[in-house]
């Protein structure tokens, strides 16, 4: 897969089928989109081309107003496994909000891609002013001669998949539902960083993920969650909150990496995050606290560890 990091770095002379948008999530909204336009290129021999935004247009406007669903890491990667020839991921930038829809289609999508056919949501609004919509594309594409599909909403439930529904229900804890609309769990990537070490003083020693400011974090409280430690995968109970018990001031996102004792401080690992077991809570002890917590991996362990019923639970 070529990714493309700047507009003046296309220069492409294939046809092409493209699909557009922020693609925050890459939802299984946006994985029909993906798939059509994959399809499509396989089918009659051209190149399939997702462009999108390395940041999302909502925080040009209004810095840190949207916190992102995915990583840029991520986006890429899924993209890659969808089979996508080439990513355009440009920064929203002046540019982009000055552009006119006739330029954007005509400059970019015409003289720098070679489009010939344009795959887009029902929702889809470009360039100035969010001048751009269905109705201008559809008299634009027969003013350069390419074909426009557009595909309806997907629906879970009654409900339509979108990331603002998503942003909400990983801010609600909620991730079975979100597992539903992205089709894979919710994930925070990061460097392991030092902490108060509190953990391991009472026997369940966590490993302290480097919060990113510009994703979305789930609602505090204790999850069961899969660890990704270089090329081996853990199950682990993550905390997400302020340990009210020692009276914590930060938001930390810690995790009790089971059937694990390396030393991994400094190295980059992958958490996602299967289920809610519970709220966080202040204990009135560091006893008690120690119960709850042995209570916390015991579930885990039992549940997405523990396979045979000869299996002791810890």
């Amino acid at each position: 897969m070529n990714t493309i990091k700047s507009i003046n770095e296309i220069n492409n002379k294939n046809k092409s089928v493209i699909t557009i948008g922020n693609f925050d999530g890459l939802h299984k909204g946006h994985q029909v989109l993906i798939k059509e336009t994959v399809d499509y290129a396989k089918k009659n021999n051209i190149q399939s081309i997702v462009f999108t935004f390395e940041n999302h247009p909502g925080n040009y406007f209004i810095p840190n107003s949207v916190k992102n669903i995915i990583s840029e890491k991520q986006k890429l990667a899924i993209l890659k496994n969808m089979g996508v020839d080439m990513v355009i991921s440009i920064p929203f930038d002046d540019y982009m909000t000055k552009i006119t829809p006739n330029e954007f289609v005509r400059n970019i999508l015409v003289n720098k891609l070679n489009i010939e056919k344009l795959i887009i949501g029902h929702d889809f609004t470009f360039a100035r002013n969010k001048e751009g919509n269905i109705d201008s594309l559809q008299l634009l594409s027969h003013k350069y001669k390419f074909k426009l599909q557009v595909v309806s909403p997907i629906r879970i439930n009654g409900i339509r998949v979108s990331s603002t529904k998503i942003r909400g229900l990983i801010l609600e804890g909620s991730l079975d539902k979100v597992r539903q609309y992205l089709g894979y769990n919710y994930q925070l990537e990061g460097r392991v960083i030092h902490s108060k070490k509190l953990g391991r003083t009472i026997g369940f020693p966590t490993a302290n993920l480097e919060s990113d400011n510009n994703m979305v974090i789930p609602k505090n409280g204790i999850y069961a969650t899969k660890v990704y430690v270089e090329d081996k995968v853990y199950f682990g109970a993550t905390n997400v909150g302020y340990n009210p018990t020692v009276n914590g001031k930060s938001l930390s996102i810690e995790t009790n990496i089971l059937e694990f004792d390396e030393d991994i401080y400094g190295k980059n690992i992958k958490v996602e995050f299967l289920e809610r077991i519970r709220d966080e809570k202040k204990f009135s002890s560091l006893e008690e606290l120690k119960n709850q917590l042995g209570k916390d991996t015991n579930y885990v362990f039992e549940k997405y560890i523990c396979k045979t019923e000869k299996c002791m639970i810890k």
